[in-house]
Protein backbone atom coordinates (compact mmCIF):
# COMPACT_ATOMS: atom_id res chain seq x y z
CA UNK A 1 0.00 0.00 0.00
CA UNK A 2 2.39 2.38 1.20
CA UNK A 3 4.63 1.59 -2.58
CA UNK A 4 1.76 2.36 -4.39
CA UNK A 5 0.82 5.41 -2.80
CA UNK A 6 4.65 6.81 -3.15
CA UNK A 7 4.14 5.39 -7.10
CA UNK A 8 0.79 7.72 -7.32
CA UNK A 9 2.47 10.70 -5.59
CA UNK A 10 5.55 10.49 -8.13
CA UNK A 11 3.23 10.22 -11.31
CA UNK A 12 1.27 13.44 -9.97
CA UNK A 13 4.15 15.47 -9.24
CA UNK A 14 5.44 14.69 -12.98
CA UNK A 15 2.05 15.51 -14.01
CA UNK A 16 1.88 19.02 -12.50
CA UNK A 17 5.38 19.27 -13.86
CA UNK A 18 4.45 18.84 -17.31
CA UNK A 19 0.91 20.78 -16.85
CA UNK A 20 3.44 23.78 -15.67
CA UNK A 21 5.81 23.56 -17.83
CA UNK A 22 3.69 23.16 -20.71
CA UNK A 23 1.43 26.59 -19.86
CA UNK A 24 4.22 28.26 -18.87
CA UNK A 25 5.22 30.38 -21.97
CA UNK A 26 8.74 29.09 -22.34
CA UNK A 27 10.01 27.72 -25.76
CA UNK A 28 7.68 28.36 -29.20
CA UNK A 29 3.94 27.45 -29.45
CA UNK A 30 2.48 26.97 -32.35
CA UNK A 31 -0.81 26.10 -34.26
CA UNK A 32 -2.13 22.87 -35.72
CA UNK A 33 -0.66 24.17 -38.89
CA UNK A 34 2.71 25.51 -37.59
CA UNK A 35 2.31 29.00 -37.36
CA UNK A 36 4.29 30.43 -34.81
CA UNK A 37 1.71 32.26 -32.05
CA UNK A 38 3.19 35.19 -30.64
CA UNK A 39 4.41 34.60 -26.77
CA UNK A 40 3.58 37.17 -23.91
CA UNK A 41 5.64 39.27 -22.28
CA UNK A 42 8.39 39.64 -24.90
CA UNK A 43 8.85 43.46 -23.48
CA UNK A 44 9.70 41.78 -20.10
CA UNK A 45 12.37 39.61 -21.65
CA UNK A 46 16.02 40.11 -21.76
CA UNK A 47 17.05 43.56 -23.85
CA UNK A 48 19.83 42.26 -26.24
CA UNK A 49 20.13 45.75 -28.03
CA UNK A 50 18.55 48.36 -29.75
CA UNK A 51 19.58 50.21 -32.94
CA UNK A 52 18.37 52.81 -34.93
CA UNK A 53 17.99 52.21 -38.73
CA UNK A 54 20.45 48.49 -38.71
CA UNK A 55 19.11 46.81 -41.85
CA UNK A 56 20.76 44.26 -43.52
CA UNK A 57 19.30 44.80 -47.39
CA UNK A 58 21.14 47.19 -49.89
CA UNK A 59 18.24 50.27 -49.52
CA UNK A 60 19.18 52.04 -46.55
CA UNK A 61 16.45 53.11 -44.72
CA UNK A 62 15.72 56.80 -45.21
CA UNK A 63 16.09 59.35 -42.12
CA UNK A 64 14.51 58.71 -39.86
CA UNK A 65 15.23 55.26 -39.14
CA UNK A 66 13.25 52.48 -37.56
CA UNK A 67 13.96 52.21 -33.79
CA UNK A 68 14.67 48.39 -33.11
CA UNK A 69 14.84 46.21 -30.16
CA UNK A 70 16.15 42.94 -29.75
CA UNK A 71 14.74 40.54 -27.05
CA UNK A 72 15.70 37.07 -25.97
CA UNK A 73 13.39 34.93 -23.76
CA UNK A 74 15.20 34.47 -20.58
CA UNK A 75 15.69 30.58 -20.02
CA UNK A 76 17.70 30.74 -23.18
CA UNK A 77 19.62 33.62 -22.16
CA UNK A 78 20.85 31.75 -18.62
CA UNK A 79 21.57 29.02 -20.85
CA UNK A 80 23.34 31.01 -23.52
CA UNK A 81 25.80 32.67 -20.89
CA UNK A 82 26.81 29.11 -19.41
CA UNK A 83 27.53 27.95 -22.78
CA UNK A 84 27.72 30.00 -25.38
CA UNK A 85 24.93 28.07 -27.57
CA UNK A 86 21.33 29.25 -27.86
CA UNK A 87 19.43 26.08 -26.51
CA UNK A 88 16.93 24.22 -28.69
CA UNK A 89 13.53 26.26 -28.19
CA UNK A 90 15.39 29.55 -27.95
CA UNK A 91 13.22 32.40 -29.03
CA UNK A 92 14.72 36.02 -29.92
CA UNK A 93 12.59 38.83 -31.04
CA UNK A 94 12.98 41.68 -33.06
CA UNK A 95 10.40 44.81 -31.98
CA UNK A 96 10.14 47.95 -34.78
CA UNK A 97 9.12 51.33 -33.71
CA UNK A 98 8.46 53.98 -36.16
CA UNK A 99 10.52 57.08 -34.88
CA UNK A 100 8.26 60.07 -33.09
CA UNK A 101 9.34 63.66 -31.94
CA UNK A 102 7.81 67.11 -30.75
CA UNK A 103 5.48 65.18 -28.07
CA UNK A 104 5.18 67.57 -25.07
CA UNK A 105 7.46 68.15 -23.00
CA UNK A 106 10.03 67.29 -25.24
CA UNK A 107 11.59 70.19 -27.79
CA UNK A 108 14.06 67.92 -29.50
CA UNK A 109 15.01 64.54 -30.07
CA UNK A 110 12.96 61.42 -31.17
CA UNK A 111 11.78 58.33 -28.77
CA UNK A 112 9.95 55.13 -30.18
CA UNK A 113 6.59 55.94 -31.33
CA UNK A 114 3.84 52.88 -33.02
CA UNK A 115 4.63 49.45 -33.35
CA UNK A 116 5.13 48.54 -36.49
CA UNK A 117 6.12 45.26 -36.46
CA UNK A 118 7.76 41.71 -34.86
CA UNK A 119 9.45 39.38 -36.30
CA UNK A 120 11.19 36.45 -34.27
CA UNK A 121 13.89 33.72 -34.81
CA UNK A 122 13.00 30.22 -33.07
CA UNK A 123 15.51 27.30 -32.53
CA UNK A 124 13.42 24.65 -32.97
CA UNK A 125 15.34 21.16 -34.03
CA UNK A 126 12.18 19.70 -34.86
CA UNK A 127 11.13 22.14 -37.84
CA UNK A 128 14.89 21.90 -38.68
CA UNK A 129 16.63 24.49 -36.78
CA UNK A 130 16.71 28.12 -37.01
CA UNK A 131 13.48 29.24 -38.63
CA UNK A 132 12.28 33.40 -39.00
CA UNK A 133 8.80 34.76 -38.74
CA UNK A 134 6.91 37.76 -38.91
CA UNK A 135 4.17 39.31 -37.37
CA UNK A 136 2.05 41.53 -39.09
CA UNK A 137 0.19 42.77 -35.97
CA UNK A 138 1.82 43.03 -32.65
CA UNK A 139 -0.47 42.18 -30.21
CA UNK A 140 -0.32 38.51 -28.05
CA UNK A 141 -1.83 35.73 -29.34
CA UNK A 142 -1.52 36.85 -32.90
CA UNK A 143 0.42 34.44 -35.38
CA UNK A 144 2.89 33.81 -37.92
CA UNK A 145 3.86 32.22 -40.85
CA UNK A 146 7.40 31.15 -41.17
CA UNK A 147 9.43 32.94 -43.63
CA UNK A 148 11.01 31.30 -46.57
CA UNK A 149 14.40 29.78 -45.57
CA UNK A 150 16.49 31.50 -48.15
CA UNK A 151 14.90 34.43 -47.10
CA UNK A 152 17.07 34.26 -43.40
CA UNK A 153 18.93 31.06 -43.08
CA UNK A 154 21.74 31.75 -45.35
CA UNK A 155 23.08 35.26 -44.48
CA UNK A 156 22.82 34.80 -40.61
CA UNK A 157 24.40 31.17 -41.72
CA UNK A 158 27.32 33.48 -43.18
CA UNK A 159 27.66 36.11 -40.75
CA UNK A 160 26.14 36.31 -37.30
CA UNK A 161 28.65 35.78 -35.14
CA UNK A 162 27.35 32.77 -33.03
CA UNK A 163 25.03 30.08 -33.61
CA UNK A 164 23.44 31.66 -36.42
CA UNK A 165 22.48 35.06 -33.98
CA UNK A 166 23.84 38.40 -34.78
CA UNK A 167 24.89 38.42 -31.28
CA UNK A 168 27.91 41.67 -32.86
CA UNK A 169 24.99 43.83 -32.49
CA UNK A 170 23.84 42.93 -28.76
CA UNK A 171 25.77 44.08 -26.06
CA UNK A 172 24.42 41.80 -23.86
CA UNK A 173 25.55 38.79 -25.87
CA UNK A 174 28.93 40.38 -27.35
CA UNK A 175 31.03 39.37 -24.83
CA UNK A 176 32.19 35.86 -24.69
CA UNK A 177 30.18 33.52 -21.92
CA UNK A 178 32.84 33.00 -18.79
Amino acid sequence: MRRSLMVGAGVVVALAGWTARSHSGIGPRYTPDGTLIRPDGIETWILAGASLGLGYGAAAEAPPAMFHRVYLEPRAYERYRRTGRFPDGTMLALAAHRPAERVPPARQGWFEGESVGLEMAVKDAARGGWAYYGFDQDRTGATARRFPPERCRECHAAHAARDNVFVQFYPTLRAPPP
